[in-house]
């Protein structure tokens, strides 16, 4: 992948991300709008039965909410961990098929070797 490749994706990208952002802020306002004065009217100094059950049901929608928020994300890692881990393996077999399985073996001895070094004296 070029890097010019990357910037358009990332452009790409930024660009979804800000009109999502943009939309969200219209779709606030119009919802405040809507629901604003209604809402404001129903303040009172103590909440009757009805309020605390609008509290826990709001309460309990966001929770959902964050609840696929966060599944969402884990898929999105343990997805992005499989492709790395694939490509991983994908990219030995093409790098001991290339060099041949003896200077492989050797390089890796050689890895072993100055990693273990590295770790004494950490």
């Amino acid at each position: 992948m070029a890097s010019s490749d990357l910037l358009y994706y990332l452009s790409t990208c930024s660009s979804y991300a800000l009109s999502t952002v943009q939309y969200s802020k219209i779709a606030l306002c119009h919802v405040y709008r809507l629901a604003g004065p209604p809402l404001a009217s129903l303040k009172t100094p103590e909440p009757d039965l009805f309020s605390v059950f609008m509290l826990v049901v709001i309460l309990w929608l966001s929770l959902l909410i964050i609840n696929q928020a966060v599944r969402m994300t884990y898929g999105i890692v343990a997805m992005a961990m499989k492709v790395a881990i694939v490509t991983a393996i994908a990219g030995s077999i093409i790098w001991v098929a290339n060099q041949g399985v003896e200077e492989a073996g050797r390089e890796v001895g050689l890895l072993a070797r100055v990693l273990i070094e590295y770790f004494k004296n950490v």
